[in-house]
């Protein structure tokens, strides 16, 4: 599965991971909002608060440093040709004749 992810293209990995980043949030809100709220859950209601707090933020975090990676990305890239349509080619060869004469 992950070899599946990785050989996807920039922007369609990180849409996995935002789509997975929701997931994780849909279950944090449940684990929060209906089990947290039952009158007498199995390990008690704290856990399940921590739990559901620790995926809902979770989430929001790992979508946050997915679009943040996506923008730096961009940025890196744009950057790159600047440097790259700058950059002047010189030859060694050429500058030695220029030397010699």
């Amino acid at each position: 599965m992950i070899k599946y992810i990785m050989s996807r293209r920039l922007h369609q990995r990180a849409l996995i991971g935002i789509g997975a980043c929701v997931l994780v949030f849909l279950i944090g809100y449940y684990v929060l909002e209906h089990i947290s709220t039952m009158e007498d859950p199995p390990l008690g209601n704290t856990v399940y608060i921590l739990l559901g707090s620790t995926f809902v933020f979770c989430s929001a975090l790992g979508v946050i440093l997915i679009i943040k990676y996506l923008y730096d990305y961009k940025k890196k890239k744009e950057r790159r040709e600047r440097k790259r349509k700058n950059h002047k080619l010189f030859y060694l060869k050429d500058q030695k004749d220029k030397k010699s004469e």
